[in-house]
């Protein structure tokens, strides 16, 4: 069996380029070639011997995953169907912004917390992605960057940020996405300020993460502050209840002096009134925080996005509390590639409709 590279951080790559009968050195060209070159193929490695090379050929390769087919919406956002090493299929999605380019990326295939309104949560949940099925996720989409992918939108060329808010609760395969971020941070290259992890609300493991040597930057899908609403919503709610969520998310602020960005979901007639933005603004006095307001994105389920009006009214009446607080602009809602709308069923027939 071939030895999978991508996913493998520099000391795992030089003691395993070692065991070949090669110098260490050589396990830093090929880390380069892998993280900072994103190379697909070894013969491109122009630097290593041929027969380093010949050897590479036969004994490992750089990643089973393939890009099976991209969809690009008028903005530029881009959403990447990827097909796994086992039939499976996963989504990742590059955001066009002003100033940068982001990887939205995915912890899973599928998603096992199943919230009502979210894609992905709808079409249930197969399994964890490795370390390396994560960080692929950002080479492949970096690699058809650098091909020009994106040459009409925008002036950069390189992906600087990264959200892991695509497919999955990262935090419900925590080693797995603490070890590719450092990858991602070390080999890679991305500043670990400019990496945020994105959570329905695991305590145990927000815990966990606080003991973490980096302090991560970190989201929380909050979508309402009512216990009652947000059971609804996020069920996992129902084991990780809302006061200790808030309790954890405000030591999280303190004892890392990072700002918890809180998610918040507009949904109509559910948590979009005065009096929830009241209610709000209320739990969340106290806390380091930041609200980013995303106004719903249309997929098969019963709730539908508030009138413009209302969601304005909403934003000024939680900025007029005294929360910072933003509208998020929906990059890729024409394509299905914006927040809630990576489907893994959608994803699995699209790609069977490109390969016949």
């Amino acid at each position: 069996m071939k030895q999978t590279l991508i996913g493998m951080n520099a000391a795992e790559i030089q003691a395993w380029v070692t065991t070949l009968g090669e110098q260490p050195f050589r396990a830093k060209q090929l880390s380069k070639w892998l993280y900072e070159k994103h190379v697909r193929n070894f013969e491109a490695m122009t630097d290593l011997s041929k027969a380093f090379r010949a050897t590479l050929e036969a004994q490992a390769e750089i990643s089973p995953s393939k890009v099976g087919h991209t969809v690009m919406s008028s903005d530029g956002t881009t959403k990447f169907l990827i097909a796994l090493h086992d039939g499976q299929v996963i989504e990742c999605v590059t955001i066009v912004q002003g100033n940068h380019l982001t990887a939205c990326v995915s912890s899973q295939v599928g998603c096992n917390v199943g919230c009502p309104f979210c894609a992905t949560g709808l079409s249930g949940f197969r399994r964890n992605l490795s370390a390396s099925e994560i960080v692929d996720q950002y080479l492949l989409m970096q690699h058809q960057v650098d091909q020009g992918l994106l040459s009409e939108f925008t002036d950069h060329t390189r992906i600087s940020r990264i959200v892991f808010m695509g497919m999955g609760e990262p935090l419900l395969n925590y080693r797995e996405v603490v070890k590719a971020i450092g990858i991602l941070n070390k080999e890679i290259g991305i500043g670990i300020r400019n990496i945020t992890i994105s959570t329905s609300g695991v305590i145990p493991q927000i815990r966990k993460l606080m003991e973490e040597p980096l302090d991560y930057n970190l989201a929380i899908s909050l979508h309402s502050a009512r216990a009652h609403v947000r059971d609804e919503l996020v069920p996992l709610n129902r084991k990780h209840t809302l006061p200790e969520l808030l309790a954890v998310a405000k030591e999280y602020a303190e004892k890392t002096g990072r700002r918890i960005t809180f998610e918040y979901t507009l949904l109509q007639g559910h948590n979009t009134s005065l009096a929830d933005a009241d209610v709000l603004i209320k739990a969340l006095k106290g806390i380091h925080c930041h609200v980013n307001l995303i106004a719903y994105n249309p997929v098969d389920s019963q709730y539908q996005a508030p009138p413009r009006a209302e969601i304005r009214a909403f934003q000024e009446r939680i900025r007029s509390g005294g929360i910072p607080v933003t509208l998020r602009h929906n990059h890729g809602q024409d394509d299905m590639a914006a927040c809630g709308q990576l489907s893994l069923t959608n994803a699995e027939t699209l790609l069977r409709t490109v390969e016949g």
